[in-house]
């Protein structure tokens, strides 16, 4: 997964769809979790102040590969 990839959230669709703004992404400062993704999202439920979701890997599909 990288910046600019399209992706849906596979555990709640009704997001829509979503634009990956990062990667690798300190998830809540704990050293045992694995690094999250941003992405800003069609519908989103909750967001950061710049707008998007922070998410783990294995919440997201890839639908599109960006450039």
């Amino acid at each position: 997964m990288k910046v600019g990839d399209l992706v849906k959230n596979v555990n709640d669709p009704d997001h829509g769809l979503g634009i990956v703004m990062e990667i690798e992404v300190d998830m809540w400062g704990q050293q045992h979790e694995p690094p999250g993704v941003k992405v800003l999202w069609a519908r989103p439920v909750w967001f950061d102040d710049d707008g998007g979701s922070v998410m783990y890997h294995d919440e997201l599909e890839v639908i599109s590969e960006g450039r």
